[in-house]
């Protein structure tokens, strides 16, 4: 490529470094304050993973499901068992729920930068970890818990281990193991995995060896076997299973009527596909955690970064393994979300590929600038900066209201008085249960013993109430401890504020 040789090996090595001590630090560095706060997602994952760790069981009473019962309609598991180890040493924490997933955002860098040096040299690996560096979607995607987050990690991790398998077959093992762990990572991944396996395959057949491929094939296999039968015994409505001891639970419901063609019909695909377009247009699907208010996801010169850089590969000849299998995950993944009712997390899958491709663009321009094309990465930067002032803005401080700053103190404060009974009103908090056995601790089988569920059957199950704490709307808030919203507090007793949330005196 033109401009290659002039980066030697040394100064490759230091600038690659320097990105990646960016991007390690932009992922790593305060995700107990950035969001301020826990999600009501992360909550139930982190207790699940706590009670799992501590007890065998989930709060619904699976001894280690591949799949958690979760609100009823079920959550992705991955993240709960990587976060396990985490929990064991340090303790139940937004940091050690968290960690798991930043974990996974700083090896994506580290994966990104090799699969594009590998395609074209020193020069577009630089590139492509830049551009994911300092890409404001990766940056937001991996610095919280939201389990289905850990997706683009596995996937790109299997391409780039895909690509390696043609100078070292037997890295198709970790590829096997890699595509079998995105199967728990999000429930997605059963609509891009077969066609992009099918291509990995096709495109890898004349190196590959049948005994390495038979290898990751069998290790593929034997993971996808117990969330394939978990499915399958949820569609079909089989009876209690069970798999090397673990559960396959029964789920109140699935969510593909919600979020599927499976649901909706050949009728949705028209409207998916508008709502890509849209996402893919405004780079904003209204939600504050995937949105910062300012660079959208990847910044309004990303997508034609990135068409230029599909282009240039589409027209490259011969073409580079990696360059081929990033460009099927690119097009089955616009497929793929034709399928799916579009937000940013559900298509998650679609946006590394379009990363690669912008960075492709981004060297293709860099080329044609001569000796200013540092100019290009000086602005990337500058976005950034101005990108991370305005995320810390938004989700940095207590007037964050997705991640409700505060509660998780005033559930402590009142836990620690031992009361006999605490109401947590739901008026500003979503699923306000999860933070209380989060926060508390309860011991899961405590928890299904005492639990009244207001909608059991539900596909999200509401609970009334558990041991000592009650929840509800403000109106009906009674109890010897009342936890509310700062602007309910309506002339009461305060004994406490933390954040956006008041412990009160009861009635």
């Amino acid at each position: 490529m033109s401009g290659e040789s002039r980066i030697s090996r040394r100064t490759e090595l230091i600038c690659a470094a320097a990105l990646l001590a960016l991007g390690f630090a932009a992922r790593l560095v305060g995700l107990d304050s950035l969001p301020l706060g826990l999600n009501q997602d992360e909550a139930s994952a982190g207790y699940d993973a706590w009670a799992i760790l501590s007890y065998g069981i989930d709060r619904c009473g699976n001894a280690l499901p591949v799949l958690l019962e979760s609100w009823g309609s079920g959550q992705n598991a991955l993240l709960s068992y990587l976060a396990m180890p985490f929990i064991a040493i340090f303790g139940l924490s937004e940091v050690t729920l968290r960690l798991p997933v930043a974990l996974s955002g700083c090896a994506s860098l580290v994966f990104m930068w090799l699969l594009a040096r590998r395609s074209r040299g020193a020069r577009f690996g630089l590139a492509a970890l830049l551009f994911l560096a300092v890409c404001p979607w990766h940056v937001m995607a991996t610095r919280w818990a939201l389990e289905s987050n850990l997706l683009p990690g596995t996937l790109i991790a299997a391409v780039y281990l895909a690509a390696l398998s043609e100078e070292k077959p037997w890295a198709l093992a970790a590829t096997g193991l890699c595509f079998g762990l995105s199967l728990y990572a999000y429930g997605t991944a059963f609509f891009i995995l077969p066609a992009l396996l099918v291509w990995c395959v096709w495109r890898l057949r004349r190196p590959l060896r049948p005994a390495p491929f038979l290898t990751g094939l069998g290790i593929f296999l034997a993971l996808a076997l117990p969330i394939a039968l978990c499915q399958l015994r949820n569609a079909l409505g089989l009876g209690e299973l069970s798999i090397l001891g673990f559960t396959l639970p029964e789920l109140t419901s699935t969510r593909q009527s919600a979020t599927s063609v499976f649901g909706s019909g050949l009728a949705g695909v028209w409207s998916n596909l508008a709502g890509l377009v849209r996402l893919l247009i405004t780079q904003s699907d209204g939600l504050p955690w995937n949105s910062g208010e300012w660079g959208g996801l990847y910044y309004f010169f990303g997508l034609p970064l990135a068409i230029i850089g599909a282009v240039r590969a589409l027209r490259t000849r011969p073409r580079s393994t990696p360059d081929s299998l990033m460009l099927a995950w690119l097009f089955i993944a616009l497929f793929c979300s034709c399928l799916i009712t579009v937000n940013v997390n559900r298509v998650n899958f679609l946006w590394l590929p379009v990363c690669y491709f912008a960075a492709l663009g981004l060297d293709a321009a860099m080329s044609l600038l001569g000796r200013a094309k540092l100019a290009l990465p000086a602005a990337l930067l500058l976005c950034f900066a101005l990108f991370m002032r305005s995320y810390d803005g938004s989700l940095g401080g207590t007037g964050n209201i997705n991640f409700f700053p505060g509660l998780g103190d005033a559930i402590e404060y009142v836990d620690a008085l031992e009361p006999e009974s605490a109401y947590i009103s739901g008026n500003y908090v979503s699923a306000p249960y999860i933070f209380a056995l989060f926060y508390t601790q309860t011991p899961p089988q405590e928890f299904i013993d005492t639990v009244d569920y207001t909608d059991p059957d539900s596909a999200f199950r509401n609970v009334d109430g558990f041991g000592c704490w009650r929840f509800g709307p403000t109106e009906n808030a009674e109890g010897e401890y009342l936890i509310l919203h700062v602007s309910e507090c309506y002339g009461r007793n305060v004994l406490a504020v933390f954040g956006q949330y008041a412990v009160c005196e009861g009635d």
